[in-house]
């Protein structure tokens, strides 16, 4: 008696791209004409894997010898359907298993053909991969199937502006900071590093949808314009204009922990050739900030002070953010949904942070 192993399949297909790297082998090609409307199994790839799960046999002789692997097989769908041309595409040096693959892709009923989007019937090739495996237990194998990927793991290099809330118009983005202009930045001297090291996917859609977060670790720098000195009590934060030293440059760092909450949107599987957009927002906890001034005394000695304390920031931070891109190459953009001070130690002030990044496909 023969005996019966669950098969793993999977099936995928993707946008044929003018490339020199020539993927072995490609789950899909047109033979002849465009096609809009790719061909589909009746019910669909689910019913795809329990036509094959419940037709396939181990090979007998295969399994006594502990063979195993993946068989990729080669067949048309012609313009009624109709399976036909079975052929072996890329074998395991194993001839029952071989022929197995065969044999079960042979028997399949009728596809819906391919199409135009003028409904005309295309003839197409499918190549489909069938993995063989001895430990199976009974699950599905899903390696070749079009996965979400996220792209929030990687680095993010960009600058910082500050927008403040008009409490007359209720506008959080205004740019005149009256009495308080201290507060006013140079963006170009504003960094915003972010090290993005840690992604978790959850897909929604096939490979086209899904929810993303993780962890990281995000620097913001404001670079100051003028020559004040940041001093803060318990309940207040304010600048007074230091008239003994001038500053070359004059910094308020804060060092934070990020957890993103994203909605992405990818063109097709593969973080290196994808096209795509993300939004939702962003938790941060500030674990340190520092303040620091540099530059020359009136006698020519130079001096780097910093100073480490919490200058009644805010501790905990949501950003609203959205980031597109293509393959590992993109723009990001967060603006601060919290005041970047404690309620009531100065004014409210918003940071928004804008640049490129580089993730994706680098991890």
């Amino acid at each position: 008696m023969k005996t019966q192993l669950l098969l793993f399949f999977c099936f995928s297909i993707v946008s044929i791209m003018f490339s020199q790297e020539e993927p072995l082998p490609p789950p899909i090609e047109v033979v002849a004409g465009p096609y809009d409307i790719e061909p589909t199994f009746p019910g669909g790839q689910e019913a795809l894997m329990r036509f094959i799960h419940t037709n396939i046999t181990y090979p007998e002789s295969a399994f006594e010898l502990g063979v195993e692997g993946k068989v990729y097989v080669r067949f048309y769908v012609e313009k009624d359907g109709k399976v036909s041309n079975v052929e072996l595409l890329k074998g395991i040096n194993c001839p029952a298993i071989e022929q197995e693959a065969l044999r079960v892709v042979s028997i399949m009923p009728n596809w819906l053909p391919g199409s135009t989007d003028t409904s005309l019937a295309t003839r197409t090739v499918m190549n489909i991969p069938i993995s063989f495996d001895l430990e199976g237990e009974g699950e599905f194998d899903d390696s070749d199937e079009p996965k979400y990927d996220p792209h929030w793991a990687g680095f993010d290099l960009g600058f910082v502006s500050m927008f403040r809330l008009n409490e007359q118009t209720n506008s959080r983005f205004d740019t005149d900071f009256g009495t308080n202009d201290y507060w006013q930045i140079d963006p170009v001297k504003s960094l915003a590093i972010n090290v993005n090291f840690l992604e978790y996917k959850f897909p929604i859609f096939k490979q086209y949808l899904g929810l993303t977060t993780g962890l990281g670790y995000g620097l913001t720098s404001l670079g100051l314009r003028n020559n004040y000195l940041i001093q803060h009590s318990n309940d207040t934060v304010f600048c007074v204009s230091d008239t003994i030293q001038s500053y070359k440059t004059n910094t308020l760092a804060m060092h934070r922990f990020t957890l993103p909450l994203l909605l992405e949107f990818a063109t097709k599987p593969g973080a290196k050739k994808s096209f795509y957009l993300a939004a939702g927002v962003i938790g941060a906890w500030r674990f340190a900030s520092t303040s620091n001034q540099t530059g020359k005394y009136a006698n020519g000695d130079k001096f780097n002070n910093t100073t480490s304390s919490r200058f009644n920031l805010q501790n905990f931070s949501l950003d609203a953010t959205i980031r597109a891109g293509f393959g590992i190459f993109g723009a990001f953009a967060e603006y601060s949904l919290t005041p970047l001070f404690n309620k009531g130690s100065t004014i409210a002030i918003y940071p928004i942070r804008f640049g490129i990044t580089f993730n994706g496909g680098i991890y």
